[in-house]
């Protein structure tokens, strides 16, 4: 008696099936991430489309731009946007008036989803420790524009006294007075759109820092303290043109002291803002003359289109 034929794959088949399924998915994965990413990327250029408007309701109702911070140690351009953020609730939390480190440590953890690049982050992250004791705080991911290289040495970037080139400088010291670690007067920042005479589309205004992969949540010299913290100038400020162009990508070995840089963890590119709300994304092979000019408010030049 015969048995009946079995209706089956033999194992070379499905070895053969196997084989070109593996095939196909490895065809398909990149696409997928290119596709994961630019949802990622066009996530992140909202964050700063949100923040241009932010800045220019800002520059409205008091007529100059927030300072990247008032004085030392106090708090950040990205807590006095909020209040033209949909975030005013988190932004009454806050004493303007006191120091960073006299904050609520429970407002501190709050973090602004505007300041968050998907493409870095996954969500929320508080920075791992900050220097003398300090609270940690929520971290973010974009830095003001606090102009080029002619003003690094000595910090002077970052300071309360030079005059600068950039947008998202410190406040002036005679502006923003402190008596007994407190603010005494309403915060002042040092410019408004009339002192950006370069013209608002030719000026950057806020970009993607760079912070190494491996650093995330490390402040000090490594840039990714709280994003709230004034203490931590390299955390919230950066600059651009003549040695410090767009870090390439997000595993170089740099310091803020050493290169305070734009940069991004998006495939050879950086998003920004520019002083008239638009967004920009530009290669990171930019030259650097071009982003010297887009870092400066004030130079005068001309920028060529083509250089991008």
């Amino acid at each position: 008696m015969m048995l009946p034929k079995r209706n089956a794959f033999t194992l070379v088949e499905l070895l053969v099936a196997i084989a070109i399924i593996g095939v196909l998915v490895s065809m398909l994965l990149p696409a997928v991430q290119n596709v994961r990413e630019a949802a990622r990327r066009s996530r992140c250029l909202n964050n700063l489309r949100q923040i241009g408007l932010a800045t220019h309701h800002y520059e409205g109702a008091i007529s100059r731009f927030p300072p990247s911070r008032p004085a030392d140690g106090f708090l950040t351009w990205p807590v006095l946007l909020m209040q033209y953020t949909e975030q005013e609730n988190l932004f009454r939390r806050f004493d303007l008036k006191r120091l960073y480190a006299a904050q609520n440590p429970d407002v501190l953890a709050e973090s602004s989803p505007l300041m968050l690049c998907p493409s870095r982050r996954s969500g929320p992250m508080l920075s791992i420790d900050e220097r003398n004791g300090r609270l940690t705080g929520a971290v973010g991911d974009y830095a003001g524009n606090a102009g080029t290289h002619l003003h690094f040495a000595k910090f002077r970037w970052a300071l309360f006294e030079d005059q600068v080139d950039g947008v998202f400088n410190s406040g002036f010291r005679r502006d923003n007075p402190v008596f007994n670690e407190r603010l005494t007067e309403p915060i002042k920042g040092r410019y408004g759109f009339q002192n950006i005479t370069d013209g608002s589309s030719n000026t950057i205004f806020i970009g993607e820092k760079f912070v190494n992969s491996n650093s995330l949540g490390r402040p000090g010299g490594l840039g990714d303290g709280s994003i709230y913290n004034g203490d931590e100038p390299g955390t919230f400020m950066r600059l651009g043109g003549g040695f410090i162009p767009l870090a390439k990508s997000p595993n170089e070995e740099l310091t803020v002291g050493i290169s305070p840089r734009f940069g991004s963890a998006h495939p050879q590119t950086v998003n920004f803002l520019l002083g008239d709300a638009s967004v920009q994304t530009y290669s990171v092979d930019l030259d650097v003359g071009t982003l010297f000019q887009l870092c400066s408010r004030n130079d005068g030049s001309v920028i060529d289109a083509s250089a991008f």
